[in-house]
């Protein structure tokens, strides 16, 4: 009989176990809320716009971004995003070359410069609201649209040995090309205005997931930590690098800052 008691003790120790371990890790949105507390967090919702700016930084470069939004009730907000973001590829290395004085740092094998500008709408679900007093209010983000890549040729500075006079360098603008373009006769990257007038455009799709940390003291001042994950899709594909030709997919993970305020707007 003993035993049987120490099983059914054991047994509920580990479920109140599992339940406080989902409780507390915040993965689980699904909750039950009495009326009266879903009544006392709505009436703290007085403001039904914001607007914020964002700085974000991911494992393949920056971005800045524009994010109005709505507040249609107490846990939901509904954003559009304007973002502009640099892309690079993983594999890319900046070298130089040793054989020539004053030379420049470039990346080898690379054809293009990428730039993506998204444009798409979002939702952000409130997980854990911040007391009064202060402190971190957590919010689930899901976010998708539409990308557009801005591919502009990525030239270099080539050393023309044989055209080269009593010692003197002539130095021609090139593109890279497998079969002739060596390290040894690169002297540097061309200017980034050189190949402006090319740029060829790969629209695509992008899906965005993340968690939204709001800090700070007063509620119409927004002060925004975010983490997550954005995976996006070209059809025609996207070329960075010459030994990864029209990359199709883009998977980054990214930390982002945002400023800004909310406020009551009325028609």
């Amino acid at each position: 009989m003993m035993a049987g008691l120490n099983k059914l003790n054991m047994q509920q120790a580990s479920l109140y176990l599992l339940v406080s371990l989902l409780f507390f890790s915040g993965i689980v949105y699904g909750q039950v809320i009495q009326d009266d507390e879903l009544d006392d967090v709505a009436e703290q919702i007085i403001y039904n716009r914001e607007r914020t700016g964002n700085i974000t930084a991911h494992n393949l470069g920056f971005a800045l971004s524009y994010k109005p939004g709505r507040n249609i009730n107490a846990f939901t907000t509904t954003v559009l995003n304007i973002e502009l973001l640099t892309m690079k590829s993983p594999k890319q290395v900046k070298i130089i070359n040793p054989y020539y004085n004053n030379s420049k740092r470039y990346v080898y094998g690379k054809l293009n410069d990428v730039f993506i500008l998204r444009g798409g709408y979002g939702v952000k679900k409130l997980l854990n609201q911040k007391p009064y007093w202060g402190g971190i209010e957590l919010r689930w983000l899901l976010e998708g649209g539409a990308s557009i890549a801005f591919q502009k040729p990525y030239y270099y500075f080539v050393i023309n040995i044989e055209q080269g006079i009593n010692g003197n360098l002539v130095i021609d603008t090139k593109r890279y090309n497998e079969s002739t373009t060596s390290t040894h006769d690169i002297y540097g990257r061309a200017p980034f205005t050189k190949g402006l007038g090319e740029i060829s455009l790969r629209p695509g799709l992008y899906f965005k997931s993340g968690f939204n940390f709001e800090f700070g003291y007063t509620k119409t001042q927004i002060k925004a930590a975010e983490v997550g994950a954005v995976i996006e899709f070209y059809p025609q594909g996207v070329t960075i690098l010459a030994d990864n030709m029209d990359q199709k997919f883009f998977l980054t993970f990214y930390i982002s800052f945002g400023f800004g305020k909310r406020f009551n707007f009325y028609r």
